[in-house]
């Protein structure tokens, strides 16, 4: 695989997804392609990019669009019509993501990232997302993970959930970032001095006060709310109440509140005010190097559409391993179910929660069918990924077969016969291959 790459970035929105990549990549990713309808975000595009992507995808023939390796897109949630119980191409017709997964249908690229809002993951009861996950993975033969990760845990004091779908055509293996456990709060992102318009005037805030003690009366919420400085921001978002989901506290302005004064007077005297678009910004990891070309309002949409860079510049660092170091893993046909499963075991072994001793080993296996609620054969196609995973090269084989005879024991109650009776004899009497055969071949 190349030690280069080529990428796209579609519904490019002002480039966040390509900001982070760029960060990871840096001179080894050469962006080709991107594609963006709003004019105005195109505008802070090419302002930071040197490009304009101003295009209609729907409008694209892929087969113009220069040859990648990676696809990035961060596109809309749409219900589709669902044509019947066969779900694929024909459901997913007329809307966007049709123009997206035509694209990686023609292009073929080794990997891409998709991000949406979390949402995404039960709309329509769950409907849209699984046929997305059907086409990608049914009719273009990728192999796909899925995950929803909160800016928060990746060095912004932001509570923004987003589902991401990473895909590679060859079966890489692949593993979703851990949280970054560094504290964050409000207090780092704000700006030391901001002008006084940025503060709410005494009658706007009294007004949204009284607009909240009517709402709660009648049992109902209210989105205004001002932020502890400690604590961290809302999802922001374009639109709506989404500037007042996040207010803070600042310094009273001198002079505030009088009936009748300039403009600065007229200000509240509890020093509440809107956070500025440079805060925004900051909340959504971008550098204080970026720049908005467009009036306020406009910014503050653009970021409230916007993802949050460090969420993907930490999934771009484990997709660069995954294609720098390709480890290909053999398909299981292993249902979709257990996936979660496999990746629990994975962690057990990484934690060393499994011991690699004898009856400790066993001991363990049987705790993990335990808490997760596993039936015996689903444990064996798990010990078979295992192995492609080359975690089991980390025991001894004859544990390994042991342990495989001991879980191929198709009734239920004698394996925990077995497992009971083994873990009560003691070491020095035992010898765990024997013992396992004649309680196999005994009538328990």
């Amino acid at each position: 695989m190349n030690q280069n790459f080529r990428a796209v970035d579609l519904f490019a929105g002002i480039g966040g997804i390509r900001l982070g990549f760029e960060q990871v990549f840096k001179d080894k990713i050469k962006f080709v392609y991107a594609n963006e309808i709003d004019p105005y975000a195109c505008k802070t595009y090419q302002e930071n990019f040197g490009e304009n992507p101003l295009g209609d995808i729907t409008k694209v023939n892929p087969k113009e669009i220069p040859s990648f390796d990676i696809l990035l897109a961060g596109f809309p949630c749409q219900a589709f019509s669902i044509a019947g119980e066969k779900r694929g191409f024909n459901d997913i017709r007329g809307t966007l993501f049709f123009n997206l997964a035509e694209i990686l249908r023609v292009k073929q690229p080794d990997a891409f990232l998709l991000e949406n809002v979390k949402h995404l993951r039960n709309h329509d009861k769950g409907r849209t997302f699984q046929i997305i996950k059907d086409v990608l993975t049914k009719d273009l033969n990728y192999n796909i993970h899925t995950k929803i990760l909160n800016a928060k845990d990746f060095g912004v004091p932001q509570n923004r959930e987003r589902i991401f779908i990473i895909g590679f055509k060859n079966n890489l293996a692949f593993k979703f970032p851990k949280p970054l456990n560094t504290p964050v709060k409000i207090e780092y992102i704000l700006e030391k001095e901001v002008k006084s318009s940025y503060y709410l005037s005494h009658e706007y805030l009294s007004g949204l006060k009284k607009h909240r003690a009517r709402h709660e009366e009648k049992g109902n919420g209210f989105g205004y709310e001002v932020k502890s400085r400690n604590g961290i921001a809302n999802t922001i978002v374009c639109g709506g109440m989404g500037r007042e989901r996040n207010l803070v506290y600042d310094k009273i302005l001198p002079n505030c509140w009088k009936e009748e004064g300039d403009d600065i007077q007229l200000r509240n005297e509890e020093g509440i005010r809107k956070m500025t678009p440079r805060e925004w910004a900051r909340l959504q990891g971008y550098p204080d190097s970026f720049k908005f070309p467009v009036s306020m309002t406009k910014a503050y949409k653009q970021l409230g559409n916007s993802v949050a860079v460090p969420v993907i510049k930490s999934l771009a660092l484990e997709m660069k391993n995954s294609l720098l170091n390709p480890i290909i893993m053999k398909k299981l046909q292993i249902s979709e179910e257990f996936e979660e499963i496999v990746v629990l075991l994975e962690k057990l072994y990484e934690k060393k929660d499994i011991p690699k001793t004898g009856k400790k080993f066993i001991s363990s296996i049987h705790t993990f069918i335990n808490r997760n609620y596993l039936r015996i054969n689903d444990i064996e196609l798990l010990l078979r990924k295992m192995e492609l995973f080359k975690i089991v090269s980390k025991i001894n084989k004859n544990q390994i077969q042991i342990s495989k005879k001991l879980l191929n024991i198709s009734d239920k109650r004698k394996f925990h016969n077995i497992i009971s009776k083994l873990l009560i004899t003691p070491n020095t009497e035992i010898s765990l291959d024997k013992f396992i055969d004649e309680q196999v071949s005994s009538k328990i």
